[in-house]
């Protein structure tokens, strides 16, 4: 069925991307579609909410018969090709495979250039080989980063060849630095994935042990333990389509909010509004912010439920002690606990927190680069963001990096949008993101401090009340013997009113301050106080560049806050997954 555009262009793909011989056996060649089409349709197994696409460079051999497997899979396939299309096509002597090429060109979802390298021309990759043979490595090192899972039909030979396939495939399995071939970034946090290998013979070389036989590598972080590295993998598939799937499921219905979210980012700006990657960024953006916001709340009503249950079944443990003394007052204790305990349950296996917390980040990390592109600045917060989250963040650092695929795709309007009057759009970073963030992180500081006083004092209110009832519990106590026989009867109500009351307080006391505690109000307060200071600072710095014209010092205070923003929401996200919803004990 198809889906409405709104949801379509939020959705993250999976990519699949391929390297591997150009002459394969013809007698190889069906036997190797099937085995990838049999990967193809794993995938999509797993993951049923999820498009899955192929990137391809299109060379002869397994790049094409890749092609063909995705078409009869009826998955896209994006041509990701090493320089353009008529120079690429030289490398292709023989007729019958230029035609090949422009047929399968033609059945692209849309075709990616790789620009040349600095300092390369059209000219230097004719005449020089090293420079050719560097397009094709960067071409390779582009499809293993910005692919979830590496095809590879390879003999498992390394012949040493830049951008060849054993190139392409130790670039996966030992991991990209955010930094393409940054020599001071070699440990930073590498983007990587699984490879799926097909033992593939070749025309050229003696036949490898098990041909067509099935190897799966995961990264190196993930253990040796193979295992270990199935179950990762499988997390963060769970995690990129179950995203999906909020996103089919609910999105329809939040479309009126998600519209006014991204809109948001550049209603200032109508320029950037028209810029197709920066829309795309945005509908991003207003998706997961507007999800975050719905999780949140079921997630706060599920904690505030929780909590009320508690303090009701102690309240009906000590009816049926002091008051009533009846089974049926008694048996509402565990009955109430029993639905606190499934109301629980049934939060945690919806996973509201951990939605509203990693969506959250997601659109967080989308604001961030919606703002680096309007600069003009090519970074990607994948390289800066959450480099100490492993594992279960995975899959929001993958969503972010392949969302350069869609940039891909408009490459020339991008180039075009802001090399014109950059003060411009440093004014416009400045009042809407800059200082808006400032009035933000203001605002929600003093709301925050609000809460955490407002919280603790009804916590501190509770337990004086407690305190007070234990006193008189204590005083009617001591008196109870010196009190005429008409009112013993009264008496023993009052100890009763008072047992209870004391009880019942202090467990709502413990209530409230566990509510306080698991809202971590006065920390976040303190968090938003640091950053609206820092973006107070930048805002004055900035002030100060657009003054003098400066547009390096501006476009560096950008660069630095972004990643201070990115590190600000890394640590909101750590002090949240400190702070889980549970079932209260003692």
């Amino acid at each position: 069925m198809q889906k409405a555009p709104h949801i379509e262009s939020s959705l993250i793909p999976l990519y699949l991307g391929v390297t591997g011989h150009r002459d394969i056996r013809e007698e190889d060649m069906e036997t190797l579609k099937q085995l990838i089409k049999e990967f193809i349709a794993q995938t999509q197994k797993k993951c049923p909410n999820t498009p899955v696409v192929l990137l391809t460079p299109l060379a002869e051999g397994a790049d094409r018969l890749a092609a063909l497997a995705a078409k009869e899979c009826k998955i896209d396939f994006i041509a990701a090709l090493p320089m353009p299309v008529e120079e690429y096509k030289r490398d292709f002597v023989e007729k019958g495979s230029v035609k090949e090429f422009e047929h399968l060109l033609a059945k692209a979802s849309f075709v990616i250039e790789l620009p040349l390298q600095e300092g390369t021309t059209i000219e230097n990759v004719v005449s020089d080989h090293n420079k050719r043979n560097e397009q094709y490595y960067q071409n390779g090192l582009f499809i293993a980063r910005q692919c979830h899972t590496l095809i590879a039909l390879w003999d498992g030979t390394n012949n040493g060849k830049k951008g060849g396939t054993a190139d392409v495939v130790r670039l996966k399995k030992l991991g990209i630095p955010g930094k393409f071939g940054n020599p001071s970034k070699r440990l930073h946090y590498l983007q990587t994935g699984p490879i799926y290998h097909i033992v593939t013979p070749r025309k050229s070389t003696p036949e490898p042990d098990n041909p067509l036989s099935v190897k799966i590598y995961y990264p190196v972080y993930s253990d040796t333990d193979i295992t270990k590295g199935e179950k990762n993998d499988k997390e963060m598939l769970d995690r990129i389509d179950t995203y999906n799937k909020d996103i089919i499921r609910l999105a329809s219905g939040l479309k009126s909010k998600i519209e006014i979210s991204s809109d948001y980012l550049s209603t200032k700006n109508p320029d950037f509004g028209k810029n197709p990657i920066l829309k795309n960024i945005a509908q991003k953006h207003g998706t997961a912010s507007e999800l975050a916001s719905y999780f949140q709340k079921r997630r706060f009503l599920a904690l505030k439920v929780l909590l009320s249950l508690v303090v009701l079944a102690f309240l009906f443990l000590h009816i049926n002690t002091e008051f009533l003394h009846k089974p049926l007052v008694l048996l509402l204790y565990p009955v109430t606990m029993g639905v606190g305990a499934v109301w629980f349950f049934v939060a945690g296996r919806k996973k509201y927190e951990y939605k509203h917390e990693d969506y959250r980040a997601l659109s967080e990390a989308y604001r961030v680069q919606y703002y680096l592109k309007a600069s003009g600045r090519e970074d990607n917060v994948s390289d800066h963001y959450l480099k100490r989250h492993r594992g279960e963040l995975e899959w929001v650092l993958y969503a972010l990096r392949t969302s350069q695929i869609n940039d891909r795709k408009h490459y020339a309007t991008l180039s075009a949008t802001g090399k014109e009057n950059p003060i411009k759009r440093i004014i416009f970073l400045k009042t809407c993101w800059i200082d808006d963030q400032l009035k933000y992180f203001r605002k929600t500081a003093i709301k925050h401090n609000r809460s955490a006083k407002k919280w603790e004092s009804r916590a501190n209110r509770s337990f004086m009340i407690a305190i007070i009832s234990a006193c008189l519990l204590s005083v009617v106590s001591l008196y109870a013997e010196y009190l005429p026989e008409n009112l013993k009867s009264f008496e023993e109500i009052v100890r009763a009113i008072l047992s209870c009351s004391t009880s019942v307080f202090l467990v709502l006391a413990a209530a409230l301050h566990g509510y306080s505690d698991k809202m971590i109000f006065a920390e976040q307060a303190k968090n938003y106080e640091i950053m609206a200071q820092l973006f107070q600072l930048a805002s004055e710095k900035l002030g100060h560049a657009i003054e003098v014209n400066d547009e390096i010092e501006a476009n560096d205070i950008i660069g630095e806050l972004s990643q201070e923003a990115l590190l600000e929401n890394g640590d909101w996200l750590l002090l949240h997954r400190s702070r889980p919803l549970e079932i209260p004990k003692g």
